[in-house]
């Protein structure tokens, strides 16, 4: 300290003040997160050691940007003021503090990183979000919040003395900078022998979170800065790239094309119905082909579902373009292209004239349902569906209100809503008393939802244990997953159950049921951010000439288009336009393992993160061979990371085109099929 200028010695001495009032709040933090509530299995003791000093490290580095923004700031206002300094330094401690310990328990609950997606949601929802985690808090976070709020108050108590300490033993910072040397090169040397998982356990959650706000900021509208011959050769590259044929109507409406009745047709596997058939669409929450289907990497978890993918067309390579269930919707439902800011949804906008299968089956006579245990307007379900002309929409608002059933639940204990059996037999009460053919109806399961605090759930366990006993690292699973196998178990026979009361019906023999898995529950072990978009879908009717299974891989915005080859015969009230905007070109059985048209993936926040094309995957800026079960390697990109970015660009640059514009649909097909009127919920993103 006597070799430093004196003028130096009080902003040094300030930083100090600030390191350590935070870092053992932080230490706490990051060893809770590794040694207590991650579940990720390790080899050995010194791989998690390892791991922890890594974090260690990403840490620092984090305090160390902090202190030299932040902390230099409130370092000079000290020597202007001090009651102001100590003032400011406790509030921006604690609010550090809270970002660390939110960002990390986002993690823990989500198993997903929190990025600039929280600037887009209300003050409602971010409360209906934490309302779900309050058990938790009470109980198995408790401790997790206590101790570094503790560490931080006896930091700043005993902050003078522990400086002095620290500035009059030498020792100490000898041992302070090899230990700095010893991280740095170890992390140096094996980070780059961390799995895909590994990577984002050690990423500091409140550095990406603060990086990627402060990247959305500064992004540029890049479609303001095209002149008319970059937004031509922008249309034109994507449109080769997805495979769509030129258009009269490709420059001012870039996704329309001619629809296109033989491509995808599946009507060869189906005999013919004697009148239009039903159509049952079952949106499966957190259903992933990680764990369902008889290829399922961690073995099949889904024994009735895995008896229907048997006697189904079943793709279990199915790719979900979004990471949730309002993203599956605009995706399985109407085909969409992403949009911009929490997907399609949630515009902040007029909504953009569109055709889905909702508005081409009520159009042609089809009476629809809406049917789901949560609340409809979460995410803005209800009103897109409104728009589409579903007119029955039973959620849990519409249950309690009219006093058909009550929630059941422990005391204290938060629910989304009613869970899947009881919504099985509800669904069934509905179309007793309210039953016309054809019809649509939509259903969604509720149960396999974080906190999963599903009935009967020590029984669900207890099957969870047997079920697990021959499976390959089935005691890990079990003791760290428990609660989330019990929801898969749970949601599974609630399915069987829908499924053999269907059985009973007189209307069974003419249905066309639609199972989909959303997105994966995200909470057992994932390979790699891939598996996060890893879903089954199966199409079953008893009316099928034969099962089919299909290594190709599909996504949830090839459905409509498969759906409506399918069902258009019957369909005569209103034609289906020549025209269509689809993203997806209809679900491939060339049975070879390869995605025929590429597939866009995104987030709900609207952020396009990859694309598929042939077995060639780029996601998040590295580039990878696919192999079976969705596996995947990483591979030289050379030109093709150059020409998947370029064509990525040129995705969201027409997806913001569609936003600003909405010219999704033509005019004529407009006025045929056009949106009904619906209510949104559009939340105040700016205020």
């Amino acid at each position: 300290m006597k070799m430093l200028p004196t003028k130096l010695k009080p902003i040094l001495n300030a930083l100090t003040e600030q390191a350590i009032i935070l870092f053992p709040s932080i230490l706490i933090i990051k060893f809770f997160d590794l040694f207590i509530f991650e579940k990720e299995p390790f080899k050995t003791d010194g791989e998690m050691l390892r791991i922890f000093a890594i974090i260690v490290y990403k840490e620092l580095i984090f305090i160390v940007i902090y202190l030299l923004t932040m902390g230099l700031l409130l370092s000079f206002i000290k020597l202007i003021s001090r009651p102001v300094y100590w003032f400011l330094t406790i509030l921006s401690s604690l609010l550090l503090l809270f970002v660390y310990l939110v960002t990390s328990q986002y993690y823990h609950t989500a198993y997903l990183i929190l990025d600039h997606v929280i600037l887009f949601f209300t003050l409602d929802e971010l409360l209906e979000i934490a309302a779900s985690e309050t058990g938790r808090l009470a109980n198995q976070y408790f401790w997790y919040y206590f101790l570094p709020i503790l560490a931080l108050v006896l930091a700043l108590i005993f902050n003078k003395a522990i400086i002095t300490k620290i500035i009059s033993l030498k020792i100490t910072k000898a041992i302070f900078a090899i230990l700095l040397v010893v991280l740095g090169v170890n992390f140096m040397t094996k980070n780059d022998k961390l799995t895909e998982k590994q990577k984002t356990i050690v990423t500091s959650k409140p550095k990406y979170i603060f990086s990627s706000i402060i990247s959305h900021l500064g992004e540029k509208n890049e479609l303001e800065n095209l002149n008319e011959k970059e937004f031509f050769t922008t249309v034109s590259e994507l449109r080769n790239f997805m495979g769509w044929k030129a258009s009269a109507h490709q420059i001012e409406y870039p996704f329309a094309r001619k629809f296109e009745n033989e491509e995808n047709n599946l009507s060869e596997y189906f005999n013919t119905f004697d009148q239009a058939p039903n159509v049952v669409m079952v949106f499966c929450e957190g259903l992933s082909s990680t764990f369902s289907g008889p290829n399922a990497v961690l073995e099949s978890l889904t024994p009735y579902l895995d008896e229907l993918y048997a006697k189904s067309l079943y793709w279990p390579n199915t790719i979900s373009n979004t990471d949730r269930t309002h993203g599956v919707f605009a995706n399985a439902l109407s085909s969409l292209p992403h949009g911009s800011v929490r997907g399609m949804l949630n515009l902040k906008s007029t909504f953009p004239q569109h055709l889905s299968i909702p508005k081409l089956l009520i159009s042609n006579g089809y009476s629809s349902s809406f049917t789901y245990g949560g609340w409809g307007y979460f995410d803005n379900f209800e009103p897109y569906l409104r728009m589409n002309y579903v007119k029955s929409i039973r959620d849990k608002v519409v249950i309690i209100e009219k006093d058909i059933a009550q929630i059941e639940k422990k005391e204290d204990e938060f629910s989304w809503g009613f869970h899947d059996k009881k919504m099985v037999d509800l669904y069934f009460k509905f179309k007793d008393t309210s039953y016309n053919e054809p019809f649509l109806d939509i259903f969604i399961t509720l149960s396999l939802h974080s906190p999963f605090n599903i009935p009967e759930e020590d029984r669900y366990r207890a099957i969870a244990k047997e079920r697990l006993k021959n499976i390959k690292n089935g005691e890990m699973l079990y003791e760290n997953y428990k609660e989330v196998i019990a929801a898969i178990i749970y949601q599974d026979e609630a399915l069987g159950n829908f499924m053999e009361e269907y059985k009973k019906r007189p209307e069974y023999e003419n249905t066309i049921f639609v199972f989909v898995g959303d997105h994966n529950v995200n909470t057992l072990p994932l390979r790699s951010e891939l598996d996060s978009h890893f879903v089954p879908l199966a199409i079953f009717s008893p009316n099928l000439k034969k099962n089919k299974t299909f290594k190709d891989i599909v996504a949830h915005t090839d459905i409509p288009h498969s759906l409506t080859t399918l069902i258009s015969p019957y369909l005569n009230q209103k034609e289906i336009p020549q025209h269509t905007h689809w993203v997806g070109n209809g679900l491939s059985t060339k049975d070879i393992l390869s995605a025929s048209q590429p597939k866009f993936i995104g987030r709900f926040n609207g952020d396009v993160i990859g694309v598929i094309q042939n077995d060639t995957l780029l996601m998040n800026d590295k580039v990878y061979k696919i192999g079976q079960k969705l596996s995947i390697s990483e591979i030289n990109g050379g030109d093709r990371k150059t020409y998947f970015d370029k064509q990525i660009r040129n995705y969201k640059i027409l997806n913001q085109y569609v936003v600003d514009s909405l010219k999704l649909m033509l005019p004529e097909d407009t006025l045929t099929y056009p949106n009904a009127e619906a209510k949104f919920f559009f939340p105040d993103y700016d205020e």
